[in-house]
């Protein structure tokens, strides 16, 4: 295990990350997937996890350039958008600060996993003041936690913060903040290519091109996270995913996250949620699940196939990646 792996998993243990991405809290549970994502496959050693349902739940009903915030920080929206879904996150809070730094820890357990190497992690998280603890809510990991134990995870350098007071007077949040309460066109409305979505598009381009062109000689980080971050992270393309996203999930009854809170050593065995349509792997889940009731040293053999199973998978991946 990596570093971070440790780290993660020993804050786990001492209850000090509650997850409230609830993909994220099975794969901390120790849910892993194959080469498909939705291949999901039991531990058969179930790792001391929470999941806290109420932290989306209780969310405004807001939008981020049209796209709802409840939905776009789910990790299928998510995923590789740190620096945009931070900033949406932010629309939620009256006060915050923007942390963007190098995951130190991360940085080398993803040179671990990939044949792609890289020198640093650069990423983006929320960080808000609760009852006089800093608390960090990272979209991309799924989790909320203190300050502290976050860098204890990750080890956190070249750390860069933007104050909800300096970023709250730029145009672009005005400009986000102005329109977080008016949702994107329909598909149809895409499809017609009628006034709505024109408008909505000419929208876009207009916020695409304030990020793009935004100085600031006096602060360069503020130029340089709206110039490269904000405006890699949430530009059209981006934009035009994460609609595409959602449109899928809703016209074929997608993944729901359950509501009610959840604790993995109680709640694991008995949550059907997620499951595998390879008959092979409905097969090992069934085993998975009567193992939870067998002597622990056959347990810790069925375990050590996973293991093996898991290892072989990524192996698999990486060499279809090179």
């Amino acid at each position: 295990m990596s570093i971070y792996e440790v780290k993660k998993l020993n804050a786990q243990e001492n209850d000090k990350i509650v997850y409230y991405d609830y993909l994220m809290y099975k794969r901390g549970a120790g849910w892993w997937t194959g080469l498909i994502n939705d291949d999901w496959h039991r531990p058969y050693e179930i790792q001391r996890a929470k999941y806290n349902a109420s932290f989306l739940n209780n969310l405004p009903d807001y939008y981020f350039l049209g796209i709802p915030i409840k939905e776009l920080l789910k990790s299928e929206m998510s995923k590789g958008r740190c620096h945009a879904c931070a900033i949406a996150l932010s629309l939620c809070f009256k006060e915050f600060e923007i942390y963007t730094c190098n995951l130190r820890n991360y940085t080398a357990h993803y040179n671990e996993k990939s044949s792609n190497k890289i020198d640093e992690y650069e990423h983006t998280f929320l960080v808000i003041n609760n009852d006089d603890i800093k608390t960090v809510i990272d979209t991309s990991f799924g989790f909320i936690t203190d300050i502290n134990t976050y860098d204890d995870i990750f080890s956190i350098d070249d750390v860069r913060i933007i104050s909800s007071d300096t970023i709250k007077n730029t145009d672009i949040y005005k400009f986000i903040e102005e329109r977080k309460n008016i949702e994107g066109p329909t598909p149809e409305s895409e499809a017609r290519d009628d006034k709505e979505y024109q408008k909505y598009s000419e929208e876009v381009h207009k916020y695409m091109n304030m990020c793009k062109s935004y100085k600031n000689n006096q602060d360069e980080h503020l130029q340089d996270f709206f110039n490269r971050c904000l405006y890699r992270t949430s530009n059209s393309s981006c934009i035009w995913k994460w609609r595409c996203t959602l449109e899928f999930k809703y016209g074929n009854s997608g993944f729901i996250y359950p509501t009610n809170d959840m604790f993995s050593l109680r709640d694991d065995e008995f949550d059907e949620n997620l499951y595998s349509p390879y008959e092979e792997t409905i097969k090992e889940n069934n085993r998975v699940l009567e193992s939870y009731h067998k002597p622990k040293e056959e347990t810790k053999t069925n375990y050590i196939k996973s293991k093996i199973l898991r290892l072989a998978s990524k192996i698999v991946n990486n060499k279809k990646l090179m």
